[in-house]
C-alpha cells in the first residue's frame, strides 16, 4: 500500500466513496458507530470523511439525531447519470445505422449549463476521422448541437445565451445576438441545424433533436465531417437520413409525434 502523500490522497478519495456508497444503499439515514463497525474502523476516521461529504453537499446531517442520509444534489446527480446512460443506449444501434448508411461519424450529444456534452462517438468508416471526442463539451453559439438546444430546449437558455458574451472559436462562428437569434428561429421551423467552420474551420455537423416520452427535448444527434462531405447546405439525403434516427431515438425513448 502506498504511503506517498498521493497516495494517501487516493485512498481518502476512494474511502470516502465506499461511505457514499454504503450510506446510498442504506436508503435510511445511517449513524457514525454503524459505519465504523461497517467498515471495521474508527468513528474519528469515519466522521472526519462525513464532515467532507456533508461540506461537498452530497451527505445530510440531521442535527438532532446526528445521522447521515443522501442529499438532493446527489439524488439529482444519479438522476443526472441515469439519463446519460438512457439516451446513449437508445441511441447507439441507431447510430451505428445512421453511419453505415451515410458514411460519417455519429454524435450524440445531451444538454448542459454550458453547452451540449458528446455521450456517444460512432466513428467514421473512413481513412481520416474528423470528429469530436466523447466528453467533449459544444458551446451553444459554435455548434450545430448547441444551436438544436437553443431551438428545442428550456425556454430560458436562449434568452440567457443571448445576454452573455460568446467566445469567437473561429471567424465564422456566430457571436452577435440577433444573428444567433435568427438562425435559432430558422432551426426551429427547419428541425435540424449546422454549423460549418463554427467551431473549427473544415469541420461541420449536421444535427436534429431527441425527445423522451413527455415530449421534452434531452439530447441532439449529429452527422459530424468535413465541410468537404457535410456542406453549409446539406443534401436533401443527409436531412432526410438524420431526422429519420432521431425519430427512431425519440421512440425508443417513448416519444409519440403529435401526442
Amino acid at each position: 500500500m502506498s504511503t506517498t502523500p498521493h497516495g494517501g490522497s487516493i485512498q481518502a478519495v476512494e474511502f470516502a466513496l465506499e461511505i457514499l456508497e454504503y450510506v446510498a444503499r442504506c436508503q435510511t439515514s445511517v449513524g457514525v458507530s454503524e459505519m465504523a463497525r461497517a467498515f471495521d474502523t474508527t468513528k474519528s476516521r469515519i466522521h472526519r470523511h462525513l464532515q467532507t461529504l456533508v461540506s461537498a453537499g452530497y451527505l445530510i446531517r440531521n442535527e438532532d439525531t446526528e445521522r447521515y442520509s443522501i442529499s438532493a444534489r446527489l439524488m439529482a446527480l444519479g438522476q443526472a447519470v441515469s439519463e446519460s446512460f438512457e439516451l446513449a443506449t437508445a441511441a447507439r444501434e441507431i447510430a451505428r445505422e445512421l453511419r453505415d448508411l451515410t458514411g460519417h461519424a455519429v454524435a450524440i450529444s445531451q444538454p448542459e449549463q454550458d453547452g451540449n456534452r458528446i455521450l456517444l462517438i460512432v466513428p467514421s468508416r473512413s481513412n481520416i476521422e474528423i470528429h469530436v471526442k466523447p466528453g467533449s463539451l459544444l458551446a451553444f453559439n459554435s455548434s450545430a448541437q448547441g444551436k438544436i438546444s437553443l431551438a428545442f430546449g428550456d425556454a430560458l437558455l436562449l434568452p440567457r445565451v443571448l445576454s452573455e458574451p460568446m467566445e469567437m472559436r473561429t471567424p465564422f462562428t456566430i457571436t452577435d445576438p440577433d444573428r444567433l437569434r435568427l438562425e435559432v428561429e430558422a432551426v426551429r421551423r427547419q428541425r435540424w441545424a449546422v454549423g460549418p467552420n463554427e467551431s473549427m474551420i473544415g469541420l461541420n455537423a449536421l444535427a436534429a433533436p431527441i425527445f423522451d416520452a413527455l415530449g421534452n427535448y434531452v439530447g441532439a444527434i449529429a452527422l459530424t465531417d468535413s465541410v468537404q462531405y457535410i456542406p453549409e447546405t446539406p443534401t436533401t439525403d443527409q436531412v432526410r437520413h438524420l431526422l429519420a434516427a432521431a425519430a427512431k431515438i425519440s421512440a425508443n425513448l417513448g416519444y409519440r409525434a403529435g401526442k
